[in-house]
């Protein structure tokens, strides 16, 4: 195996969390140089220190393979994770070692759900990184480095892109491997950037704008009120959000052409026509339902906290305006859905993603077909492209593996004392990460109260639900590799 390669490119993304915990420590000083200053200052300078001494000490040598490139993933995460509990641990309040690392773990993965039970206690510093933690999950880690990593030596960005971004997901990308990070943070910037100004003039303040903005975009969750969107009580803010989330969920490719001026290409595609078709059904069988079951007597009361319910939830990033535990069930049902489909790939969401499940329901049909008609030939389609009989395999391998985490999940965090109903939504948030559970304590509901050893459980499943499954499937196997 490379060390060098592998030591040094973790390197790169750990100096990328230094940065912004500088950044962090700056907002600090800014609001009166508040108690999170000192954590988050110390915990920049050792976080750069570790990132630099591979890049100091390390000499760079050979090339990387597709195997190194999955170690290179996951312990660029795994450290970044690690690295990013400091200033937590270093604060204190609410912050045990476990604690920390679980909210580490939650904001890297853009899970967004919190041990913590008074949000707004936080300094400002340490709620811009928690936030923070989102906006670098959301990106990917890997992104940054195929920024600085030329794909001209041996492939290795090629390589990278391979693990990190799904092969369907590239289906769309007209673009060369050098042009997809820089498509990806045109996308994320923009998304942040446009919505933080137009929250911001909807009556919500900057700092609260930026950091709502930032976990939009990244489809996090992690919000600086204890009540989260609902804190604010502003219809037209609740609005922008909806549509911002509803992006954030698209392949950001296909966002990129449609700045440019090409936005028919939106709708043209077949994963996005499932993807608002599916939720513009679930809005409006949710909004009814709300009026009919007497949740809600106002029409369009119960039509924005549906839509924004249902699109937080598709998009896996779990921010919330009303308490789900007095919905119907048939509206819960579209979330529980939601929950595990996620949005589409080329997003920062998580989830199956609308992608698979696309391919998943092409390949049930043409199975069913065969069956009713033994001589036929059907092939399984997206659109008008051909689905291979490679990429159907490996589409449902992946949801096999992914419900299989979520069933083995819930056994585990039901064997800690949790009810089945906290266990199973549990285990689907986390292993989608999307965040937003809908078992006892409900939208607005703390895991603090969660044994140790279940908080442990579901960060495992928050890393396998994040790096898609297999380059943690490869990392216990790395005594096999030739």
């Amino acid at each position: 195996m490379n060390i060098s390669y592998i030591s040094r490119n973790v390197g790169i993304a750990l100096i990328f969390s230094a940065v912004f915990m500088f950044i962090s420590a700056g907002i600090s000083v800014y609001y009166d140089l508040e108690t999170s200053f000192s954590p988050l200052f110390m915990s920049g300078v050792i976080t750069l220190t570790v990132g630099l001494f591979p890049l100091i000490f390390v000499k760079k040598s050979g090339s990387i393979t597709v195997k190194e490139g999955y170690v290179t993933i996951v312990l660029s995460w795994l450290f970044s994770c690690i690295l990013g509990m400091l200033p937590y641990v270093l604060w204190g309040g609410e912050f045990s070692i476990i604690n920390a690392w679980y909210e580490s773990v939650s904001g890297f993965t853009t899970t967004g759900s919190t041990i913590l039970n008074d949000i707004e206690s936080l300094p400002k510093g340490l709620l811009f990184w928690r936030t923070s933690t989102h906006y670098i999950g959301g990106l990917g880690v890997v992104v940054f480095i195929l920024l600085v990593i030329p794909t001209s030596r041996s492939g290795y960005g090629i390589k990278i892109s391979k693990v990190e971004i799904s092969s369907l997901s590239k289906e769309n990308y007209k673009f060369k491997i050098t042009e997809i990070a820089r498509v990806i943070i045109i996308v994320y910037l923009l998304l942040t950037i446009i919505q933080t100004l137009l929250l911001t003039l909807s009556g919500i303040n900057f700092f609260d704008s930026l950091n709502h903005s930032m976990s939009i975009a990244a489809t996090g969750g992690f919000s600086t009120k204890n009540l989260s969107a609902a804190a604010f009580a502003n219809p037209l803010a609740e609005v922008i959000m909806i549509f911002f989330m509803y992006l954030a969920g698209i392949h950001f490719g296909l966002i990129f052409n449609a700045f440019r001026g090409n936005a028919f290409s939106l709708f043209r595609n077949p994963v996005i026509k499932f993807y608002t078709i599916g939720l513009l059904i679930a809005i409006i069988i949710s909004t009814a339902s709300l009026l009919i079951n007497g949740v809600e007597t106002n029409f369009l009361s119960a039509l924005r906290h549906s839509a924004f319910m249902n699109v937080s939830t598709a998009s896996s990033t779990g921010f919330a305006t009303t308490q789900t535990k007095i919905w119907p069930v048939i509206g819960l049902l579209f979330l529980f859905y939601f929950s595990f489909q996620g949005a589409c790939s080329g997003s920062t969401t998580g989830g199956l993603k609308v992608d698979r499940m696309c391919v998943w329901f092409s390949s049930l049909r043409g199975t069913t077909k065969r069956k009713l008609h033994s001589n036929a030939v059907v092939r399984s389609r997206l659109g008008n492209r051909i689905i291979d009989a490679e990429t159907v395999s490996e589409v449902n391998i992946f949801i096999i593996f992914f419900f299989a985490i979520i069933l083995v999940g819930s056994i585990l965090l039901a064997a800690t004392g949790m009810s089945m109903e906290d266990s199973l939504t549990t285990s689907i948030a986390c292993t989608g990460n999307t965040g937003l559970t809908f078992g006892s304590g409900g939208a607005f509901a703390s895991y603090s109260s969660f044994p140790i050893v279940s908080k442990l459980i579901m960060t495992i499943e928050m890393f396998l639900g994040r790096l898609e499954i297999y380059p943690i499937l490869a990392m216990f196997a790395i005594n096999k590799w030739k």
